[in-house]
């Protein structure tokens, strides 16, 4: 094989690429600690540093594509291996952690076996984390340049920008929070990934002392650079929450993305288009590169209700409850609601305005169940009427206004 033939002297190209990655290397953890204090990056001391967090990950990873040259290219079968390594190790990483939280909670000892085997878990599962990330970027990639999803700089030929890049890790929550007389998103906030369960309670619960509804939610994934993705337990949700991130990293170079926090339409906007697009990507990838081998992560029982229809029946009757100025009776039915789906199997920790008001962003086919903004079927409209998803994102990124959306429906039709 080519990989185990020795050579006396190395081109010239590479000994370039190993001047530049070392000093690289030399440079990088200097250079982000000297940003992250000239820029004052800190952060209160329950929120997550997003600008931190960029500083710290985004030369690790030109790192590891440098070192690409000198190692060569995984064949297939190897990429697929550590794939498939990889979501087994996330699996039982997150057994082991729930597990130990488990008993903590009970007021147990720590278990030396189940630490010990734990911490070697996610050593191996670290090994191996580039090789993965590579991997799915490369296949997203592919996949964005057969789409011609791509822009042209100048005389230079069409890429795939920006390029797809992103990060497993544990990811933060995002803290929703609402008036309690009506459903309304009036802000969020990003929170530690390490805060506990009770640290999250007492910050919704300061927000209720503010008379306000807050709720924290779990994030699979944040739209930094590199995109932070959640340490998923399945091929597909990783590849479809990488692809859903990165879509917001493209359209940040449009109207629409850039215009992310201009109103909550267009926020709604933003998180549909992203959600159709990511699920399209991942199925792509995951057509044309199939895991042989690889086991779903398993899946929560099938409730024996239709959650969404549900929630939404729900909201109607929150929304009446409200605007009558009824905010406790609405609040002890949403509870009850909990306790019931509970009792039909879907948990939700939960349910009150702030919950309604976030997921609903989310508002298209590929989005909650529970949302009911109108907004996202008229996004989905406009995927079905645009012939190729090129040509969706073109259209859709284009789009300042849910005006601007009825717009290019009409022309559509």
């Amino acid at each position: 094989m080519e990989a185990l033939t020795v050579r006396r002297a190395w081109p010239a190209g590479r000994v370039l690429a190993l001047v530049l990655a070392l000093l690289l290397l030399a440079t990088s953890g200097a250079g982000s600690a000297l940003i992250y204090e000239s820029l004052d990056l800190r952060t209160a001391p329950d929120e997550y540093n997003i600008a931190a967090w960029e500083v710290r990950n985004l030369p690790g990873k030109w790192l590891f594509l440098f070192g690409q040259l000198f190692r060569g290219k995984p064949s297939l079968a190897e990429e697929n291996e550590a794939l498939v390594r990889f979501f087994e190790l996330t699996r039982e990483i997150d057994a082991l952690e729930r597990a130990t939280s488990d008993a903590e909670q009970r007021g147990l000892s720590p278990d030396p076996q189940r630490t010990a085997s734990l911490a070697e878990k996610r050593r191996e599962r670290d090994r191996i984390e580039n090789q993965v990330e590579a991997a799915i970027e490369g296949r997203l990639t592919r996949v964005l340049e057969q789409q011609r999803i791509e822009r042209s700089f100048l005389f230079l030929p069409a890429v795939v920008w920006p390029p797809v890049d992103f990060e497993f890790t544990d990811a933060p929550r995002t803290l929703a929070v609402s008036p309690r007389e009506r459903i309304e998103l009036k802000g969020t906030s990003l929170l530690r990934e390490d805060l506990s369960l009770a640290q999250i309670e007492a910050i919704e619960a300061g927000k209720g002392a503010e008379g306000l509804s807050a709720l924290a939610f779990p994030t699979s994934g944040i739209g930094a650079y590199p995109t932070i993705v959640d340490y998923a337990a399945d091929y597909r949700a990783a590849v479809e929450t990488a692809a859903h991130e990165w879509t917001h990293n493209y359209l940040f170079f449009r109207p629409l993305g850039f215009s992310y926090y201009d109103s909550y339409d267009l926020r709604a906007m933003n998180e549909t288009v992203a959600d159709l697009v990511g699920r399209e990507l991942a199925e792509a990838v995951v057509a044309a590169w199939p895991l042989p081998g690889a086991t779903s992560a398993p899946r929560a029982p099938t409730p024996g209700v239709d959650v969404g229809a549900e929630l939404r029946r729900l909201r109607g009757e929150v929304d009446a409850l409200l605007a009558q100025g009824q905010v406790e009776a609405a609040e002890a039915l949403m509870e009850q609601r909990r306790r019931e789906l509970a009792a039909q199997g879907f948990t939700i920790r939960k349910l009150n305005q702030a919950y309604f008001a976030f997921v609903n962003l989310y508002a298209g086919a590929a989005g909650n169940p529970a949302a009911t903004n109108p907004i996202g079927p008229k996004v989905d409209e406009l995927r079905r009427r645009t012939g190729s998803l090129r040509e969706f994102v073109r259209i859709a990124g284009g789009l300042t206004s849910v005006a601007g959306l009825d717009r290019a429906l009409a022309e559509l039709q």
